[in-house]
């Protein structure tokens, strides 16, 4: 089965649809079929939104790449029937080898999701738990405490920086880096929009002007929550945000033409790795730790928590959560940075006060 594996790098790619074996293609499709919902027809997997299916699809690809490679591929086999503890430890054992704790902990979260809609009969409790455990070692592993800055700094830093871009432009990257410090004011005063909302932003779509000066506006297919999103510019924005459209947007499009907002340095619509790297190093040179896309919804709702928390019900809705578990652990989150600055203070406050008085040593005289 070798032949199913057109990559150079055949150990770490992940099978395309078109290569998988035709029992696992029928399954895949069986998941997602509309089927009938009263007669329970319809795929376990139906629901799964555009961005959803290509990444679990990806993840089983890159499951089929693992057990063919390995020859654990028998075509009288059911795809269930080859997702067995032992094939997991090998598995595992793969994985680490070659990326990060996150990436093998994402992997085997996609198998997971995978095999339930593909056979939501079989008893998957054993590989959830084995997905929970991973889950805990990476969560407890990235340390994003330390990368959290408060909401108001960020966006003091875009303005600051923008502004002394526009009064002293650099012979360099003038207009790509005005367009990043931009990117990580909107996201931080905007944080109901993650990485693929910001990144897919198109003029008068996404971006509409107003009496008032501009929204932002997500249909419901385009939101995680799957619910429809209007948030204004902040009016400390606008003014940036025009200067982006009348000046640097025109530089970085070098006379293309395009409806994304986001344009690259070589007049290109922006992807989501562009603008997910390019914010991290905004970031990194701003605060000396790169923050993430994702880590400016835990800055929104942790700098509410700590600076308001009478207001933290404010937070599901900025942020699109509909759980409110998701939003209690934030709030848990930031009481416990704010209770250990209270200790740090304290500390240094006791230490300020017991701190042992000097006594200057007296000159001893010569006895006679």
């Amino acid at each position: 089965m070798s032949e199913l594996l057109p990559f150079e790098d055949q150990a770490r790619r992940c099978l395309p649809l078109q290569a998988w074996p035709e029992p696992d293609h029928l399954a895949w499709q069986a998941a997602l079929a509309p089927g009938d919902l009263l007669d329970g027809t319809v795929g376990r997997g139906h629901h799964w939104c555009p961005d959803t299916r290509e990444k679990y699809r990806k993840g089983y690809g890159r499951w089929l790449t693992f057990v063919i490679g390995s020859g654990r591929f028998d075509p009288a086999e059911a795809p269930a029937e080859r997702i067995t503890s032992d094939a997991i430890a090998d598995y595992l054992e793969e994985l680490q080898a070659q990326v990060a704790p996150w990436t093998v902990w994402g992997r085997l979260a996609e198998l997971l999701a995978v095999a339930r809609a593909i056979a939501p009969e079989r008893d998957w409790q054993w590989l959830r738990r084995i997905v929970g455990k991973l889950e805990t070692r990476v969560v407890a592993t990235k340390n994003k405490h330390v990368r959290l800055r408060p909401a108001a700094e960020i966006l003091a830093w875009s303005i600051g920086y923008m502004d002394d871009l526009t009064a002293d432009p650099p012979a360099r990257h003038g207009p790509s880096r005005f367009r990043d410090a931009l990117m990580v004011a909107l996201l931080i005063a905007c944080p109901t929009m993650r990485l693929r909302n910001l990144t897919r932003i198109e003029i008068g779509s996404n971006l509409v002007a107003t009496s008032a000066g501009y929204e932002l506006r997500f249909a419901a297919p385009e939101m995680k929550a799957r619910k429809p999103v209007e948030v204004p510019v902040p009016d400390c924005l606008v003014p940036y945000l025009q200067n982006y459209l009348d000046v640097v947007r025109p530089q970085l499009l070098q006379g293309g033409d395009s409806d994304r907002l986001w344009i690259t340095q070589y007049g290109e619509p922006m992807r989501e790795k562009a603008v997910y790297t390019s914010i991290a190093g905004a970031t990194r040179r701003a605060f000396s730790r790169p923050i993430n896309p994702h880590l400016f919804r835990d800055c929104a709702v942790t700098s509410v928590a700590v600076e308001d928390p009478k207001h933290i019900g404010i937070a599901p809705p900025i942020l699109g959560h509909t759980d409110p578990r998701t939003t209690e652990q934030h709030y848990i989150q930031a009481q416990q940075i704010d209770a250990g600055r209270k200790l740090q203070a304290s500390l240094r406050a006791l230490r300020r006060k017991h701190k042992p008085r000097q006594v200057r040593p007296t000159a001893r005289k010569d006895r006679l």
